[in-house]
This record gives structure tokens, C-alpha cells and sequence, in this order.
């Protein structure tokens, strides 16, 4: 006899329009990292290209994690409130992150630099 103690769960209705938009916006994020690094690595440090790799680089992350968190960590598997502050978690570090990028842009040396002599450490 088939259990009756479990209620209907709820489905989202997919959105083929949102996911399109989603996948194209990933996939142009991760090509224009190439030249990004590519100009850094033969040109060197330029405030622009820092300033575009310290926002790119933290939001391709935070959609490489964001995807991670929908796959492994949604709230079917670990709880609707546990979700919840993983996935506000992700934010405030993503923010948190940007934030960082753009004080180390303006007050430092620059990412390019960074990595520059860390290489050469």
C-alpha cells in the first residue's frame, strides 16, 4: 500500500527564456576572462584591466559556486533554512569580495602587481 503521508512537492515551472539569458551571460563572463588575463600578462598592471578582473573574477565565481549550491545544497537535500543561509552566505562573500577587489585596486598595488610578485617570490 502506498504511503499517503508525504505531501505533493511543489515544481517550478521552468522558464526557457531565463535560463538562455543565464547560460549566454555565463559562457560571455568566462570568454572574456582570456583576453582579460591575456592583456594583464603582456601589458602588465593597468587600472582598467584590474578594475574588470576584480569584478569579473569575483562574480564568475560566485556563479561557479552559486550552481554548486543549486545542485548539492538545495533545500530538498538540507532544509529550507539551512538553504537559505548558504545561499545568503555566498552573497555576502561574493560582496564582501568585490568590495576587496576594489579598495586593493584603488589603495594597493593592483591585482596584476599581486600576482606579479607572487610569481616571482
Amino acid at each position: 500500500m502506498p504511503s499517503t503521508n508525504h505531501a505533493p512537492k511543489r515544481t517550478i515551472t521552468p522558464n526557457q527564456v531565463h535560463g538562455s539569458y543565464h547560460w549566454d551571460f555565463e559562457r560571455l563572463l568566462t570568454v572574456s576572462m582570456i583576453p582579460l588575463f591575456a592583456a594583464s600578462a603582456i601589458h602588465g598592471a593597468h587600472p582598467i584591466t584590474d578594475g574588470l578582473l576584480g569584478v569579473v573574477v569575483p562574480i564568475h565565481c560566485h556563479m561557479g559556486f552559486d550552481a554548486m549550491v543549486t545542485d548539492y545544497l538545495h533545500p530538498g537535500n538540507i532544509g529550507k533554512w539551512p538553504n537559505k543561509a548558504v545561499v545568503w552566505t555566498l552573497r555576502g562573500v561574493t560582496v564582501l569580495a568585490l568590495v576587496g577587489c576594489y579598495q586593493f585596486n584603488t589603495s594597493d598595488i593592483g591585482l596584476t602587481e599581486l600576482v606579479k610578485r607572487a610569481w616571482t617570490a
